[in-house]
This record gives C-alpha cells, sequence and structure tokens, in this order.
C-alpha cells in the first residue's frame, strides 16, 4: 500500500517549454541553447536556428508570387487573378514536412496552383532525405528519435519512413538489374561469392575502358557454385556484357572456373573467347598451408618472382625453378601450383603493364567491395524474404560504387582491348555462330 501511495503522488516530470526564436535574436546570436563561438554539438540546434528563416523566405517568395499573378493588393486591376484568403498546408524542409499556411489565388476556372508551393510540394526531397540517413545505418524502427524535432512538424512515423526506404531500395534494384552495360566498354570482371548470414549472393564488378570500376550484377545464391555463376554471367551478356575478349581475374573457385570453361572455353587456345587470370594471393595460400615455415621462406620468394618477372621468359624461368623446390619440398604444393601454372602465367602473356599486372594480379578490388558490403548490412540480424535481402544489397553496391577510385595505370587498358583481341579466337566464334544458324 505504502509503495502504491508513493507512486501516486509522484509528481510527472515537467514539459521541457518551447521557446520561440525571433529573427532578431538569431541576429545578434541570443539563441537559448548557443553560445558564439562554441561548436554546435546537434544538429537539432542547427537545423532549428536555420528553419525559421527558411520558412519566412518561402513565404515571401509565395507573397511575391501572388502579387505577381493577382497585382498589388487593393490594386482592382482589371484581368488580373484574384485573391482568395489562406489554407493550411505543407511543404518540406530539412528533410521534413512543415506546416505552412499557403496564400491562395482563385482564377475563371477554379484555383490557380503556385508553382513555388508546387516546387516544396515534391515528395522527392523527403524520399532523398530518408534515403541518405538509411545509409548513414540509422535504425528505421527508431528514425522519428533520430530525426530533428522542430516546431510544427509532422508525417514522420515510422511506417511512412520504412514505406519511403523500402520505395527507394526497390528503386535502387531495378537500376542495378537494368543498367546497360554497353556504355561502360568493360575490359575485365572480377566475380566473387560473399555470403551474408544464412543468405548469399554473387557478386560481379567491372573495369571501364576508362579505368573507372563498376558494380555489374548480383545473382543470389548461398554458394558460389557454376550454375549461379552461369547464370549470373547470361545476365551480364543480355545487359551489353561483351560476348568475348574480356579478362576475368578469379580466386580459382571451383563453380566459377567451370561455368566460365562452359561459356568460354578458356583452356582451349582455338575457340578461347575471354581469358583468365588467377589471384596469387589465393593460390599462395593454398600452397603455405601444405608447407611448413621453413619451406615457405623457401619457396615465397620464387613464387612471387613469377608475378614481378619483366616478361613472360623471366616468368618461365622463376615457375620452372619454383617448380623444382616445390618437387624437393612437396608434392600437394607442386600439384597444387601446376594446377594454376597457365593462368598465373596468364598475366605475362598479355604483356601488361607493371600498374596493371599489379592489379589485375589479385582479386582485392571484388575483395575490398565485399568488405563495404559487410560493413553497410552487418546491423541487419534478420533478413525477411529475398527480396528484403536484395533490395539492401543493390543499395549498399551502388552506393559504394561511388566511392571507387580509377585504377592506376588506366591509360594502358586500350593496349590491354589490343592484346585480348589477338589471344581470343573471337572469328572462329562469329564463324561458328554463322554455320550453326
Amino acid at each position: 500500500m505504502s509503495i502504491q501511495l508513493h507512486l501516486a503522488q509522484k509528481k510527472r516530470k515537467p514539459r521541457r517549454p518551447v521557446v520561440a526564436i525571433s529573427q532578431r535574436e538569431l541576429e545578434e546570436a541570443r539563441v537559448p541553447g548557443f553560445e558564439p563561438g562554441v561548436m554546435l554539438d546537434s544538429q537539432h540546434l542547427l537545423i532549428s536556428a536555420l528553419l525559421p528563416p527558411a520558412v519566412k523566405e518561402f513565404l515571401a517568395r509565395c507573397q511575391a508570387e501572388v502579387t505577381g499573378l493577382c497585382g498589388r493588393l487593393h490594386s482592382r486591376d482589371e484581368g488580373r487573378l484574384s485573391r482568395w484568403g489562406t489554407q493550411a498546408g505543407s511543404i518540406y524542409l530539412g528533410g521534413q514536412k512543415v506546416a505552412v499556411q499557403k496564400p491562395r489565388v482563385r482564377s475563371p476556372d477554379g484555383e490557380q496552383r503556385l508553382a513555388i508551393y508546387e516546387e516544396f510540394q515534391d515528395p522527392k526531397l523527403f524520399n532523398d532525405q530518408v534515403f541518405q540517413e538509411g545509409l548513414r545505418r540509422v535504425a528505421q524502427r527508431d528514425y522519428e528519435k533520430g530525426l530533428p524535432k522542430i516546431a510544427a512538424s509532422f508525417g514522420m512515423s515510422k511506417s511512412k519512413v520504412s514505406k519511403t526506404w523500402v520505395k527507394a531500395t526497390e528503386n535502387q534494384l531495378e537500376k542495378l538489374r537494368t543498367r546497360d552495360l554497353k556504355a561502360f566498354g568493360i575490359a575485365a570482371v572480377f566475380i566473387d561469392g560473399k555470403r551474408f548470414s544464412k543468405l548469399g549472393a554473387v557478386v560481379a564488378l567491372g573495369v571501364g575502358s576508362d579505368g573507372r570500376k563498376h558494380v555489374l550484377g548480383l545473382y543470389q545464391s548461398s554458394t558460389e557454385h557454376s550454375a549461379a555463376c552461369r547464370e549470373l554471367l547470361d545476365d551480364l551478356e543480355r545487359r551489353g556484357l561483351p560476348e568475348s575478349e574480356i579478362l576475368f581475374v578469379v580466386d580459382g573457385g571451383s563453380g566459377l572456373n567451370k561455368a566460365l570453361e562452359e561459356k568460354y572455353q578458356i583452356q582451349d587456345p582455338k575457340n578461347r573467347r575471354a581469358y583468365r587470370v588467377r589471384c596469387f594471393v589465393h593460390k599462395w595460400r593454398n600452397i603455405a598451408d601444405v608447407l611448413t615455415e621453413r619451406q615457405c621462406g623457401e619457396a615465397a620468394p620464387l613464387f612471387w618472382a613469377i608475378r614481378e618477372a619483366r616478361d613472360l621468359t623471366q616468368a618461365l624461368e622463376c615457375s620452372a625453378a619454383l617448380e623444382r623446390v616445390l618437387g624437393k619440398l612437396n608434392a600437394s604444393a607442386l600439384n597444387s601450383f601446376l594446377e594454376a601454372k597457365d593462368d598465373l602465367l596468364a598475366l605475362h602473356r598479355l604483356g601488361l603493364s607493371s600498374e596493371l599486372r599489379k592489379f589485375f594480379s589479385t582479386t582485392n578490388p571484388i575483395e575490398s567491395l565485399n568488405s563495404l558490403l559487410e560493413e553497410d548490412l552487418r546491423r541487419v540480424k534478420r533478413w525477411r524474404d529475398s527480396l528484403h535481402f536484395q533490395r539492401w544489397l543493390a543499395t549498399a553496391c551502388l552506393q559504394n560504387e561511388k566511392r571507387m577510385r580509377r585504377i592506376r595505370g588506366y591509360r594502358a587498358l586500350p593496349a590491354l582491348i589490343v592484346r585480348l583481341q589477338s589471344l581470343c579466337a573471337h572469328k572462329n566464334f562469329i564463324d561458328g555462330s554463322t554455320q550453326a544458324a
């Protein structure tokens, strides 16, 4: 009983009063909570200070447009439209829906809409703001708390923000699915799989003829098996990826290698339509796993000397020396190297410059993308369905694409394209297709 009496007599915490800030106080820096020379530690305070002048400027522009349509007040000019009082409305400012009293204008045919009001009524302004806030990893269910609270604001419920975010991410997924790849002039493609909790996807990253990187597409699959990789490659080809004369950089996964062999006949010099380079980092890890620390110290210099060789002749010499060493140290390590030998030496058969040789010798570009995707999606604890997963993944891919830099040595890419044309049997492929048809 005493506890209930104590709770009943407990006073409620008084609400913080809303303090109105005049334009004069704002100009004289006499705003509560704001001290001149002290950095603002709250976005709420900053936007709250900027919103009143913004609303005032908007209303001034509305009155200017009304004057242009109706003339000066009480002028009674013939042929002019007439004022029709005001009406409650709303505009988008600072990422929020703000209530205003909009002026109305009457014409013989009915109400004349104001152009300035229509401009600030565009919900795309709100959609863009919610989209950017979502990318900053703000939890959607707590968005109402994180958004600056400004007087006369409304329409910022959790459901409204969630629907807007879903629509924005659906647009991003559709953009990735339908983007035209012909305009990029893709010369090389990195493909790798990535898992997110219980779901996974195969992602393709392309390098254009101008040296810029582009996310080409994704295919949801639990593992990086050949069927998923083949479906992804077919989809990319339908959207404009060249049918031949492409360089693929892979990590050595059996599913991806099988799909590339079936589609491009990479290991057949007479019918080859694409070229493949194996990641040096992944292959060395496979070799080092079966060697001791002392054996790794003996084999590593020779292995990496293959990549740093100045030409194919020197690379072949380093490869032969490495084979002799691995033959004495570990037969399993030797077999692992021989399995990827041709793909490792392909780096020199292409005659790449030193910068391009270093860039295409590893799958670091797509590994970096996967790392960024993992960082962006790490806060999602449960995927409701496949579409939910693909919407977020496509959104993160396109946003991280903006952070990617042009590759070093991109001016040598035209020479790479010419070399691929000489190594790939493009003419044989065209002739064969014509005869089959």
